[in-house]
């Protein structure tokens, strides 16, 4: 009786199916249903076990943007590139220096210990970007900061710029001129591009030496309640080499001793090859690389330290990440099966 009454159920679900192979349409959904694995997040949580709503994935509602604006943190005292939203505009640069400018908001202030370091009262009065110089005009205001934190205050807004790839360098005015100086001396008509160093770290190694080129490295600081941000050092690196070679070897050097910030890839990793396809970066480390600690959060972190510093270096838009010669999924998940690019939104803050 009950295997009569489940017969039509049946009946119609084999003649679905059979609908679906008929016309392709099971054929063509499988392959892509199988083919969905989730490619790495960067997280902004130490915590390896159990979700915090903040280590979500986040995804954009329609009509809004992001770009990365540079606040101070307090402990370390380093620019620090984050993550933040607002609505669609035409003028993304005017918008994400008015962002920056504005600062965190009180919450975001006190959880996580970042503040903007240029004048509050600063307005942007203009902004005109032509064959890759951006000339921004500010009002008077703007040079009532502390001339000892110039260096913060300069840099944030020409890093907070450089993030856009129609802008190479930067030029400010104030009140639609050039300034004889700056508050704390650097010359008013300084041009700013990359090349000037964010968070600059002296390299003995590289100290006196004529053909020495400025690297910008990832580390990772911990702010707020378990909180790990990804802080870009630059470093001045010297040698005949491919240049991707010499900023792997100092990123795995790890950052200066006496600073906050500390990484991820394990200190015996070697690098045993590299080479360049294209925009293509194949990278392929000794077995120690594998030591890493911190499980999930770990795994994550030594992601995120290789692509944002190798992606960094002009040419490179993708790498493609070996252990011994082979393309691997560590342990807690993170894939290096395909070649990584960069990811887009990194370090958010949120509110509360």
């Amino acid at each position: 009786m009950k295997m009569r009454k489940f017969l039509p159920c049946v009946l119609v679900l084999i003649c679905f199916v059979a609908f679906l192979l008929s016309g392709g349409c099971l054929e063509d959904y499988w392959p892509r249903l199988l083919q969905q694995e989730e490619e790495p997040k960067l997280i902004i949580s130490g915590e390896e076990e159990g979700e915090r709503p903040d280590e979500k994935e986040i995804e954009l509602p329609e009509g809004m943007l992001s770009f990365q604006v540079y606040f101070l943190e307090g402990k370390g005292n380093h620019l620090l590139p984050v993550a933040v939203t607002c609505p669609w505009t035409e003028g993304v640069g005017r918008a994400a220096l008015e962002k920056m400018i504005e600062g965190p908001t009180p919450a975001q202030e006190m959880r996580y210990g970042i503040t903007s370091p240029v004048p509050p009262t600063t307005k942007v009065l203009g902004l005109a970007i032509r064959d890759g110089l951006a000339k921004t005009d500010l009002n008077e205001s703007f040079l009532s900061y502390d001339p000892g934190k110039e260096n913060f205050v300069l840099n944030s807004i020409a890093f907070t710029l450089l993030q856009f790839p129609t802008i190479e360098a930067v030029q400010l005015l104030v009140e639609g001129s050039v300034p004889e100086a700056f508050p704390g001396g650097t010359p008013g008509d300084v041009i700013f591009t990359k090349e000037r160093g964010i968070n600059l770290e002296p390299s003995e190694r590289a100290a006196g030496s004529e053909d020495s080129r400025t690297a910008m490295l990832y580390f990772c600081t911990v702010l707020g309640d378990n909180h790990i941000f990804y802080v870009p050092v630059s470093r001045s690196i010297a040698g005949s080499g491919e240049i991707h070679e010499m900023v792997i070897q100092e990123l795995l050097e790890g950052p200066q001793k006496d600073s906050f910030l500390f990484s991820e890839l394990p200190p015996d990793t070697k690098l045993l090859n590299s080479k360049l396809y294209e925009d293509i970066l194949m990278v392929n480390f000794s077995q120690e690389i594998l030591n890493y600690k911190g499980a999930l959060s770990g795994e994550k972190n030594i992601y995120a330290q290789l692509i944002l510093t190798l992606t960094e270096i002009p040419g490179i838009e993708k790498v493609q990440l070996l252990v011994e010669g082979e393309k691997i999924i560590l342990d807690y998940g993170t894939s290096f099966q395909e070649p990584l690019s960069r990811p887009q939104f990194f370090n958010p803050i949120i509110n509360g």
